[in-house]
């Protein structure tokens, strides 16, 4: 997310050096341009590149499946220290399930216990299973019964991960609105 920042700054900061520079100086504007789409193209490639299970250390493949009627958002959690106190933890948000859809992605486990979780449109936790590297085939069914603590220690931790991805939505739309103008710009040139 740090990428985005600052291809943002720098992008914008290029587009002002460009808006507010003399028309005579067209061949070091279209310089700063091809500098500016590499810099928003990088940054937009390095997100998703390392927004998968690239350079994992022990990746596990999950498949999983909404048997339930509800429209789910699919998450992954990995605990690599005691997780009872929620410390020393990732969060992995899949993707939105319709009913009967299948989902597969990747996450880095070192050998220690994860949890699958299903949130409904509610935000309310309906699905939660705890796991070790062995199982990585979940179907998932509303209503299943999970401890109160790990249902309140998934919905503290899938909380700051949903805003953490809308933030990243809104800096990925942000570049990419970015790339359009100096390439808009290039086109005039």
């Amino acid at each position: 997310m740090n990428v985005l920042f600052f291809s943002i700054l720098l992008n914008i900061i290029l587009l002002l050096i460009i808006y507010f520079s003399s028309k005579e100086k067209k061949i070091s504007s279209k310089l700063l341009i091809y500098i500016g789409l590499f810099i928003g193209f990088s940054s937009l490639s390095l997100t998703y590149l390392f927004g998968s299970c690239f350079g994992a250390s022990t990746p596990i493949e999950i498949k999983t499946q909404n048997i339930s009627n509800q429209n789910l958002r699919i998450y992954a959690i990995t605990f690599w220290d005691d997780y009872g106190n929620g410390s020393g933890n990732f969060v992995n948000y899949n993707s939105e399930l319709e009913p009967n859809e299948t989902s597969e992605f990747c996450i880095d486990s070192d050998g220690g216990k994860f949890w699958i979780v299903a949130k409904n449109k509610e935000n309310e936790i309906v699905y939660l299973e705890e796991t070790e590297n062995k199982k990585t085939d979940f179907k998932i069914n509303v209503n299943q019964n999970a401890e109160l603590d790990k249902n309140q220690l998934a919905k503290e931790l899938t909380f700051k991960k949903d805003k953490s991805v809308e933030l990243e939505m809104y800096l990925v739309l942000t570049n990419i609105i970015l790339i359009v103008l100096l390439g808009i710009r290039l086109v005039k040139k």
